[in-house]
């Protein structure tokens, strides 16, 4: 879907499709909208971006039910007293799990589905919460009082500020960009690189061309190209271990689609 092939077009789509309507096969019905969590609100906000952005790049009325389904879950699982998501529906919120489902949220007002304002607005609410710098960083969770948070949290909060309204000129996003710049790409943590290049991709000039470039040449030179490991990607960095190479390969892959899926920002 990144490289613009649906359910509908394409050499893949027969892929897509079954793909599409697995998730769909796997979502349980609630009142509050479609359950995709099987496990924690991770996996909602992953499968919610799926299915918003295939219906938005199709208009398919078959799958507009399921999108809008999965995002009424995610505003009903909201932590409508701090304004997070956590790995359960209702817990306070952690900037990480918070990330995920407003991207989600992002790309269904992009279909364009309903999203309460509401919800945004709460979500702002608890990105101040993690805020640190002005908004140039921003904490994993709200009573980190002391933490300035890491690389990762603060390329999810910057990359939420960009979603929920701030400006180019907003002094916080401006020194947060910054501070991404020169860190510059990690070597083997593709969470904080997914989020980093969608900021500076949608901050733009020279920031993100000299990170465009070195982050990409250096994942087209380390794909596996050998036997069944062929196409994939594994780096021993955070959250390897766990997720493994499809994990790995995943985000790299979402990384490299970045200016295929969006339109810069700004």
């Amino acid at each position: 879907m990144g490289a613009g092939y649906t359910h509908k077009q394409g050499e893949h789509k027969d892929v897509v499709r079954r793909g599409l309507y697995w998730l769909m096969a796997r979502a349980r019905p609630t009142d509050h909208g479609l359950d995709l969590q099987e496990g924690t609100m991770y996996a909602q906000g992953l499968a919610a971006i799926a299915l918003c952005e295939a219906y938005a790049m199709t208009k398919d009325p078959a799958l507009k039910e399921a999108a809008q389904g999965a995002v009424d879950f995610i505003v009903w699982a909201q932590d409508k007293k701090g304004g997070g998501w956590r790995y359960r529906p209702g817990e306070p919120g952690d900037t990480t799990v918070t990330g995920w489902q407003l991207m989600a949220l992002k790309s269904a007002q992009m279909g364009p589905l309903e999203v309460p304002r509401s919800t945004i607005y709460l979500a702002e609410h608890f990105l101040t919460s993690v805020q640190r710098d002005g908004g140039a960083r921003y904490a994993y969770l709200p009573h980190d009082r002391h933490a300035l948070g890491t690389q990762t949290t603060a390329a999810i909060g910057l990359l939420c500020r960009m979603y929920t309204g701030w400006k180019r000129a907003n002094p916080g996003l401006r020194r947060g960009v910054a501070l991404l710049a020169r860190w510059g790409p990690s070597k083997d943590d593709m969470y904080y690189n997914y989020y980093a290049t969608q900021v500076l991709y949608h901050w733009g000039g020279s920031s993100w061309e000299l990170w465009n470039r070195c982050l990409r040449d250096y994942l087209v030179s380390t794909q596996a190209s050998v036997g069944h490991e062929s196409g994939s990607w594994y780096f021993s960095g955070p959250h390897a271990q766990v997720g493994g190479r499809l994990y790995v390969t995943a985000m790299a892959a979402l990384i490299l689609e970045v200016y295929y899926r969006h339109m810069p920002l700004y």
